[in-house]
């Protein structure tokens, strides 16, 4: 039997670009500052290469989760903020670390392609530099700290970290649902 979804699909988009950005913006320093407090407080302070962080999984409802119950996300008041503003199931929360001078090479990740699956993947840059290049399809995806984005990652993408600097993006798994609907919708319409 097939995965059964709380959303109907009856007005799901039937077609999306390879990549969204969302009409929301949020304070860039405000996130810079409670993700070094998460990744000071680490254990293993040093990775090689790549590194995601799980933060948080399974919050059915954002808004009225108790964010202060998170022991990655304690004393992260603005993070939480954030994440309890999502209005859709979250799947999953990690930082998304890469080390300064690393690269992800080109791959594709087919469970992330929101047309055909139940689970969309939103990205929120925190760390990043003029010198982070994100390529998808072949072509620069301009992201900048605090933009919330979509892409379809299960089209060809790849990360080049050709700065002096480690980043990390927030990566926010979530259920497909009206909510995530109407923010692509309004992002497709505002595309910079």
């Amino acid at each position: 039997m097939a995965p059964t979804s709380i959303y109907s699909d009856k007005h799901r988009i039937s077609t999306l670009p390879d990549r969204i950005r969302l009409d929301r913006r949020y304070d860039a320093e405000r996130l810079k500052r409670d993700v070094h407090d998460i990744t000071s407080s680490l254990t293993q302070q040093f990775y090689v290469y790549y590194s995601p962080v799980l933060l948080v999984s399974d919050v059915t409802e954002p808004a009225e989760h108790d964010w202060t119950t998170e022991p990655m996300l304690k004393g992260c008041l603005y993070l939480q903020e954030v994440l309890a503003g999502i209005k859709a199931e979250i799947k999953s929360v990690r930082l998304m670390r890469l080390e300064a001078g690393a690269e992800l090479k080109e791959h594709t990740d087919p469970m992330l392609d929101a047309i055909h699956q139940d689970i969309v993947r939103l990205t929120l840059p925190v760390f990043s530099d003029e010198h982070v290049l994100f390529l998808l399809n072949g072509t620069e995806v301009p992201m900048k700290p605090g933009e919330l984005w979509y892409m379809k990652l299960s089209e060809r993408h790849s990360v080049h970290n050709n700065s002096v600097h480690e980043r990390i993006n927030v990566s926010i798994d979530v259920v497909w649902n009206d909510w995530l609907d109407d923010c692509l919708r309004v992002g497709i319409s505002s595309k910079p």
